[in-house]
Formats: structure tokens, sequence, C-alpha cells
């Protein structure tokens, strides 16, 4: 079976008790003897991928998971310095697949959409896990945890890149791990199984003035949708709802021009939508949009808005209008390839990404002054350190809460709290808060 095969709540359930595996090997006293016996059964030249199998089912079960990757590629186990060789690591997998000891879906590369493409992953099997005494497993486990909380990484190549220790970086540093601490102070859960170690890392572009977004080491649960999330998360046993800054960036630029010019805040008064340009010359298919949403059981959907939300935040992040109407025409081709439930733009026909960028930037002039200028990563400086602020709100009321970039998840009990948070952040971070529209998802 394959990962993408499974159910989603099955595929979630899984990803989120999912620990890397190392092409390392260790000796224990707890289950030494399982790997002389286990060796003997599958045979051949097996000994140092058996040991290899038991150190990563012993050190995933202490580190409180269910399941771990693994790389099947011969290359990247050639040359291996504890001796562990590809044809054994499948010989050992396939024996304990076999004997029921363990089930693997097999990884996939999906060309249509990254998030599509999941590693080759191994589920241990209750089986298993009565096999080892675990009580007895003294390991050493390399912390698997985040090095440090601030990271700058290369722009290009996406690889860290060193940075200076200043003053300013140490509070950052500070700043993360009280709001790691405070997730440490919480049960996380997802359809009732606890979510492995969280923690986040704010990840810089290129220099400390870019970038710096909050993420989920290893994905966690930001690799869970919305729906999901809102259905099965819990914390301390508790539903969660989730609250975001519509138009986030669109709005952090209104309300920066605003301050220097009193008539903008005229917009705010009307509920400004930047998102709702002129969309008169957009062609549509009604009949198919109307059988795309019975088909997939959909309240609403808006292939116009979904389009013009992002090639907005096209026009904000490109450094050219060439480039926004590329990355325009490869969003509509990559839509094009998704499954049918997934698409974003069904319904629309020919749309036309220079007419499409005009109407946008008539609707938006007041900020069109910075599209095409590769602005998206300094107002994700911004945005994160909006992020922040919400998140000290919170733990300074003895709450935390799960941080999804311009969204955040807490107990319902403290939804009001919550909004109070994010509106008096965005004001603390722009000076202002007449452009900060939340909505609850």
């Amino acid at each position: 079976m394959r990962v993408r095969d499974l159910s989603p709540l099955e595929l979630y359930q899984l990803l989120l008790t999912t620990r890397k595996s190392k092409a390392f090997r260790e000796e224990n006293r707890s289950y030494n003897s399982l790997v002389d016996s286990y060796t003997h059964l599958v045979g051949g030249r097996s000994y140092n991928a058996t040991q290899w199998f038991f150190t990563n089912v012993c050190k995933g079960l202490k580190t409180g998971h269910k399941a771990f990757s693994v790389r099947l590629k011969a290359d990247y186990w050639s040359g291996n310095i504890c001796g562990i060789g590809i044809r054994q690591v499948k010989a050992v997998l396939d024996w304990f697949e076999y004997n029921e000891y363990i089930t693997v879906y097999l990884g996939n590369k999906d060309y249509r959409c990254e998030w599509k493409t999941y590693p080759t992953i191994v589920k241990i099997n209750q089986k298993l896990i009565d096999l080892i005494d675990m009580e007895a497993v003294s390991l050493h486990i390399p912390d698997d945890g985040v090095v440090s909380p601030i990271v700058v990484k290369d722009r290009e190549t996406k690889e860290p890149i060193a940075f200076e220790i200043s003053d300013a970086v140490k509070e950052m540093e500070e700043e993360m791990n009280i709001y790691n601490e405070s997730v440490k102070n919480v049960s996380v859960e997802f359809n009732g199984e606890e979510v492995p170690r969280l923690e986040y890392k704010r990840s810089f572009s290129g220099d400390l003035f870019k970038g710096g977004r909050l993420f989920a080491h290893g994905g966690s649960i930001q690799l869970i949708p919305e729906k999901f999330r809102l259905q099965y998360l819990t914390l301390d046993k508790e539903p969660v709802c989730e609250i975001d800054y519509k138009a986030n960036h669109a709005n952090i630029l209104y309300e920066s021009v605003a301050q220097g010019n009193d008539a903008v805040y005229k917009l705010a008064k009307k509920d400004f939508d930047p998102y709702k340009a002129d969309s008169s010359f957009m062609q549509l298919d009604e009949k198919l949009i109307a059988k795309h949403m019975i088909k997939h059981n959909l309240t609403k959907y808006d292939p116009v808005r979904n389009l013009f939300k992002k090639s907005l935040m096209m026009a904000i992040n490109c450094a050219s209008e060439a480039k926004a109407r590329q990355s325009i025409n490869h969003e509509l081709h990559k839509d094009s390839l998704l499954d049918e439930v997934d698409r974003q733009y069904v319904g629309l026909v020919n749309p036309h990404a220079p007419s499409i960028l005009e109407a946008l930037s008539e609707h938006n002039e007041l900020i069109d002054g910075y599209f095409y200028k590769d602005y998206g990563i300094v107002l994700q400086n911004i945005d994160s350190r909006i992020a922040l602020r919400v998140i000290d709100y919170l733990i300074q009321e003895g709450h935390t809460c799960l941080a999804y970039h311009d969204s955040f998840a807490v107990k319902r009990s403290i939804k009001p709290l919550l909004e109070y948070a994010m509106h008096a952040a965005w004001k603390d971070i722009l000076g202002a808060n007449a452009f900060c529209y939340t909505e609850e998802k």
C-alpha cells in the first residue's frame, strides 16, 4: 500500500507520529538477543540491517513515535559506514512486514504538488511493540529537536547560513524558547492521540530582516489541513477554534499607507476588500462551477476570488511583472493537474494573467507601488513579529496557541482572548489597527 492511498485522517495521523530513521545502528543489551534471533530468521547477511531496524524502532518508541520514515534509494545507503546495505534493509522490512510486525507504506514523488510527496513510512504494529521490553531499553538518543530556534537560510539553496549571535538574536531566541515552553505545558492531541514533541523555530531568508515566520519543527501540526485541524485537534482535551488575519499582507500595506494619508482610513470604514477587483472581463462556466459544488458538497466556491487572491500575492512577492505573469500561468497549470476535489479554479475560461494583474493594480492603486518589488519577504518579517506579539499576549494570560503564520488555534473557550490579542498585536507592531480584519475559520 502507498502512503497517498490512505484516507486523509489515517494519513495525517501517521505523518504526525512518524520519526525520521537514521542510517545508523547501535548495540543494546535489551534487544541484542532479538537481533541475533531475527537475523537468523531473516537469513542472509542481514545482521547489520536487523540491528539498524531494532535501533530505529526503539528510538522511535522512546520518543513517542509509532512509525519511522526510511529512504529506499540505493545511493542513500551506498558506502554506509555502519555496513548497512539497501538490499539488506529491504529484506528486513519485507520479512517483518510479511510476519505482521510492521506495515510498510510506500512513498511517492508527486510532481503536481509538493505537499502530496511522501516518504516511505514503516508503521510499528502492536505485535512488534509487545516483543520489546521498552522498560529495559536504554539508548543514546540524539536530540532531534530544534538546535536553535532561530534559523537563517539562503534564499536560493534553502541551506542554513551562519549569522552573528547579537543581543537582538539572543532576545529572539529567548522569545521562541518561552513560546516552546508554553506549548510543552499543554497536551496537544490529534484524533485522541498525543502529538509527539512539538517545537517551533523562526526561519529567516537571507538575513535577519527578511522572512522570520514560525514553523513547526519537522512540519508536525502544520502538515494538517484546516478542516482536519478544526475537527480533530485538541488542547488539553478541549476542541480548538482558529482565527486568521484576512488579506494579511495587503492590509499590512494599507495600514502603513494610511498613517501617511488619513483619507485612506475611509476604505477601512467601507470594509474594503483587496481581492474584490473588477472581474467583468473574466469568462466563467457557471454550469461547470455549479456541478463542481454539487459533486464535492461545497457550500461556497469562488474561483475568481481564489485566483485574485493568489495573483495579488504574486504581484507583491515577485520581483517583476513578467515573473508575476509567469507565476500565475504556472499556478493555473498546476491546478489543472490536481485531483478535481483539490482544484481552486474550476470554471475559469482562459484566464488572462496580464488583465488580472491590471485589474488588481487598479483596485489596489494605493499600494501598487509595492508590486513587483519582491516585497513579500519583508512583509513576512512584519507578520512574524505580529504573530509573536499575539503569542506573548496569550502567554501573559496563562495560555498558548498553535501558530500557522497568519492564523492561530486556541482552546475554544478562550476565543475572545485570541481576538483581543490579534487586534492588540497588530496595533502594537503597525501603530494602528483600522485595517485589521480577523475571521474565524
